[in-house]
């Protein structure tokens, strides 16, 4: 959550984001030209135009914005050709468990589809695509990937740069020069948890701690070394575990219910 668009601003802008965006849409076909657009009191973004349009009076263009309560981002663009956009979306389900969920428009608009998709567990794809009111034979659609909680933020806001580079530069293999790609199937708390048990198995085991160079009962030096490199990260884990003790927990904060999420995208 941030309070003004300044902290949205400094938060984009040490994480690349800010620059990443910019990169995707310099590298636009058809070019784009890009303005800053902070004036709405709930989001910050960006607005991109197509800048000599192929279809006079009916230019290509679109938005980026980000809440500041809810961190989600938005990449909403009216003009591009429908394959372009499911291009988009496919890179962003090429490594989530399962794909896109689609159905018939809430509102039952002809020729408009909603999806949905999990490309993280931390993280929710919304999609609308219909008809473009003024591009015939293209799309108007719009994307929100919608962190839950504030420390997914980055990881929607990397995902949002990947499918806009990808919808705009028409490149399916799109890889930002500026940002490194999250990997949305990893799941940080059940490898945690793996280690964690995984460790414990290995304690409970006599040959764990006797495991040596040259013991004979581990015939494969790479077995040998994993064994060491376990027992050494067992005995850190114990080291810190007794030099660390946890802060007193002084009071509950409510922090209130849940804020303003563009579940609903208007596009």
């Amino acid at each position: 959550m941030f309070d003004t668009h300044d902290t949205l601003h400094q938060a984009l802008t040490r994480s690349e984001i800010w620059n990443g965006l910019y990169t995707a849409l310099m590298a636009s076909t058809p070019q784009l030209a890009v303005r800053s657009n902070c004036d709405d009191a709930e989001h910050c973004g960006l607005e991109f135009f197509e800048q000599r349009p192929r279809v006079h009076n009916a230019p290509i263009s679109g938005s980026i914005t980000i809440n500041l309560t809810s961190g989600a981002v938005i990449v909403r663009a009216d003009g591009y050709p429908g394959p372009r956009w499911h291009a988009a979306l496919d890179r962003l389900a090429s490594a989530a468990a399962t794909g896109w969920t689609w159905q018939p428009d809430a509102d039952h608009k002809p020729g408009q589809l909603d999806g949905v998709l999990h490309p993280s567990p931390s993280v929710t794809a919304e999609t609308t695509i219909g008809r473009s009111g003024r591009h015939e034979d293209n799309a108007q659609a719009g994307l929100a990937l919608i962190p839950a909680a504030p420390e997914a933020y980055e990881t929607a806001w990397t995902l949002a740069v990947t499918a806009l580079g990808v919808l705009v530069t028409n490149e399916p293999t799109y890889h930002s020069r500026v940002l490194t790609e999250p990997d949305p199937t990893t799941d940080y708390s059940a490898a945690v948890s793996t280690v964690a048990a995984a460790l414990e198995l290995l304690d409970d085991n006599d040959d764990f701690g006797a495991a040596r160079d040259e013991d004979p009962r581990w015939p494969d030096e790479a077995e040998g070394t994993a064994v060491r490199a376990l027992r050494d990260f067992r005995d850190a884990l114990i080291d810190v575990k007794d030099t660390l003790q946890p802060s007193p927990r002084t009071q509950n904060i409510d922090r209130g219910g849940c804020c303003d999420c563009p579940h609903e995208m208007e596009v």
